[in-house]
């Protein structure tokens, strides 16, 4: 593996079978991965990355592939992250996403990933950020990140971002209604995607009369057709032109580092317990002091 020290103006240089070793070094939190991951935050490298979060169902993966494809006809390269549940037995990705992307594979300027959660509550893996800048050295202007799809709970996303698109589609009912105080809140744009089934108009309504200035944020999307995604990136765009040091939008690039700094410490704490956790008798002792608050469990 090549020297992280003499790799700072050679990431472009990498194919994609070295970047596949540096993420799974950065990944495993190595020794060597952690000096690439000081290599890749000592400077802000060009390109955009995009979060895309919403419910299972509202047609994500699907719309990744149509955005890959809108982008490449663009002469764009793409880096994709596609965030999936870990498996209970190794901690690895599932790989669902990647195989709905498949048409693109075969196109060395587009980079697919599949990377596990391994438990992280947000939806997002600890290591999102360093392999998105990873990828951006790399010469990848576009770095699509999607969630897992659990709900209210991937908001991560929006701090590790520089534009957050919260997917929705209708038929989804009650569950649109309960995400409104947080996940959709979030998003730099709503996209109401499967804009052909019946429901669209009124999903579109609803989020306007929930949100706050929502109304200005809905873009409308058929990824299966490829309706819609034209404008959606051309929304996007503009958006990467607002000062993100004046903007009050939550995927500012001054959050990300505070995000990813959460993200490694919950990691790290995360770990230890598992590697040596607490006799049941220690537990039940702390549980017992929070309820009779005497401990406080947020200090």
């Amino acid at each position: 593996m090549s020297d992280p020290d003499n790799l700072t103006d050679d990431w472009p240089a990498l194919d994609q079978r070295s970047l596949g070793r540096l993420m799974t070094a950065i990944e495993k939190r190595t020794t060597e991965g952690k000096r690439f991951s000081a290599s890749l935050q000592s400077r802000d490298w060009p390109g955009l990355t995009v979060g895309l979060t919403g419910p299972p169902g509202c047609g994500k993966s699907t719309l990744v592939a149509a955005l890959i494809r809108e982008l490449r006809g663009r002469d764009k390269s793409v880096g994709v992250l596609a965030i999936d549940p870990s498996s209970p037995r190794t901690g690895g990705a599932v790989l669902g996403d990647r195989i709905r992307m498949m048409e693109a594979a075969t196109d060395d300027r587009v980079f697919i990933r599949s990377i596990a959660t391994r438990g992280h509550a947000g939806g997002v893996a600890p290591a999102v950020a360093d392999l998105a800048r990873l990828l951006r050295a790399a010469g990848y202007g576009w770095v699509l990140v999607e969630t897992v799809g659990v709900g209210q709970g991937e908001v991560d996303i929006a701090a590790q971002a520089d534009v957050t698109l919260v997917v929705q589609a209708p038929g989804l009912g009650d569950d649109i209604q309960a995400m409104k105080k947080g996940l959709l809140e979030v998003g730099d744009l709503l996209v109401v995607n499967k804009g052909d089934l019946p429901g669209a108009d009124r999903l579109a309504l609803d989020l306007s009369r929930w949100i706050t200035g929502a109304a200005e944020k809905i873009c409308r999307t058929d990824a299966l057709t490829g309706e819609g995604v034209a404008g959606l990136i051309e929304r996007i765009e503009r958006l990467r032109h607002v000062p993100l040091a004046a903007a009050a939008r939550p995927g500012a690039r001054r959050e990300e580092i505070r995000g990813h700094a959460l993200a490694l410490l919950a990691a790290r704490l995360d770990r230890r317990l598992r590697e040596r956790p607490l006799p049941p008798g220690d537990t039940w002792q702390a549980a017992e002091h929070i309820a009779a608050e005497i401990l406080n469990p947020d200090a």
